[in-house]
């Protein structure tokens, strides 16, 4: 991945985090709630940038 690459995945991290804390004011979701969105936007966004970097894969089948 290239570092334009990961500038954009940045600035789309950054317009989902903004959308869902507007959202999420402008339908007066509760505190705990929306810590939750919050940490699962955010571990799905470290899931998938650390699969775009060949760290983590799925699930691995070998045969013998």
């Amino acid at each position: 991945m290239s570092l334009i690459g990961i500038l954009i995945v940045l600035l789309i991290f950054c317009i989902v985090i903004w959308a869902a804390r507007s959202l999420m004011a402008a339908f007066g979701v509760g505190d705990p709630i929306a810590t939750v969105v919050y940490v699962l936007i955010v571990l799905v966004m470290l899931i998938w940038l650390l699969q775009q970097l060949g760290v983590v894969g799925g699930p691995v089948l070998r045969l013998h």
